[in-house]
């Protein structure tokens, strides 16, 4: 996806706007959205298996679109608020944190300097593919998380 940040992050403000526009335009052809998610956000498209495909459809009910859309608003909204609230008082995060992004994923590519900024045991790893990591890198992400599962169930043993 090389075409910035406006071609690029359309859900991020499509989605936020106010209830009902985004949920009607994404109930209106769920498929259409679904489609174009998989061919634009994935590395490897054909990577996302038809049975996977098959299952995001079925879950794009109502109340899945209602709450995607409820979550994105969140995001721009009381995340922030809560965010800065947290930033404020010190709050930080003090578990060991994961974050496994695809190594072609643009929209997600500063989350360890993110994350950085929240934790102090941050792992960040890539992995070939998008944004449909399960997808498009299963083993190597299952490999990721039996590393860090077993320090993230006994985070500082010291």
């Amino acid at each position: 996806m090389g075409d910035g940040p406006s071609l690029n992050y359309w859900p991020w403000f499509l989605l936020a706007t106010p209830a009902p526009l985004p949920e009607r335009l994404l109930g209106a052809d769920p498929d259409a959205v679904l489609d174009h998610a998989f061919d634009t956000w994935s590395d490897r498209p054909e990577a996302i298996e038809e049975r996977s495909r098959t299952e995001y459809r079925r879950a794009m009910t109502p109340a899945t679109i209602a709450a995607m859309c409820g979550d994105y608003r969140a995001s721009l909204h009381l995340d922030r608020e809560d965010d800065a609230a947290d930033r404020h008082a010190g709050r930080r995060i003090i578990v060991p944190v994961l974050i496994v992004t695809g190594d072609a994923e643009t929209q997600l590519a500063n989350a360890p300097d993110v994350w950085r900024a929240w934790t102090s045991e941050l792992d960040a790893t890539t992995v070939p593919g998008g944004h449909f990591v399960p997808e498009e890198a299963p083993s190597q992400l299952v490999e990721q998380l039996v590393a860090f599962l077993p320090r993230a169930a006994h985070p500082r043993d010291e």
